[in-house]
């Protein structure tokens, strides 16, 4: 009898997740991008900026304001082009993570490139702006460029998975609801 029982609920969770599903596949509709990239070439270090558009979908939102810490991955590399082989010169990753303290009603933004311990904010909108901003990352020394020598800066940033309670990777392994990932922004440039 309680065999039933847990067969009815799990029924019921199912039909609930297919009812749910479509209002979080539109949440998705709007991919995610790296846009308005800047290089600044002139100084001992070449510098970028750029910012992640697109990247909070509602499911998201009400997932951190629930307390789940959420860490985006934004990758970085210079590569110098050659006939034969492309050379990777740099390869960054940046982690930043929002983390909600609801007894403080505040959020907390890890930014490596920052230098700062966690930035702390009331106001999501600023948190999410920080999430999603890079400025004046350096990325490579001027030296180690070549004058007059193309190269390819690439910027891509990506959700880091969240790891779920083992009954949910089973139940739900295929929803999409923490999968975001933008394609590379390659930039050419000439030094």
């Amino acid at each position: 009898m309680k065999f039933l029982n847990n067969k009815k609920i799990l029924l019921i969770f199912f039909l609930l997740l297919l009812i749910a599903c479509p209002s979080v596949c539109l949440a998705q509709s709007d991919k995610a991008k790296v846009s308005a990239l800047e290089l600044d070439k002139s100084g001992k270090v070449l510098k970028i900026s750029f910012s992640i558009s697109n990247c909070f979908n509602s499911a998201m939102e009400e997932a951190v304001r629930d307390g789940v810490p959420t860490t985006f991955r934004i990758l970085v590399s210079v590569e110098k082009p050659s006939l034969v082989l492309t050379t990777t010169m740099v390869d960054l990753t940046l982690l930043h993570t929002i983390k909600y303290n609801r007894l403080n009603d505040e959020f907390q933004v890890t930014l490596p490139e920052s230098g700062q311990e966690a930035r702390v904010t009331k106001s999501f909108e600023e948190a999410k702006k920080w999430m999603a901003t890079v400025k004046n990352l350096p990325v490579i020394p001027t030296c180690w460029l070549n004058k007059d020598q193309t190269y390819y800066l690439n910027v891509k940033a990506e959700l880091s998975k969240v790891e779920l309670p083992l009954i949910f990777r089973y139940i739900i392994f295929w929803a999409s609801l923490w999968d975001f990932e933008t394609g590379w922004r390659t930039v050419e440039f000439l030094y």
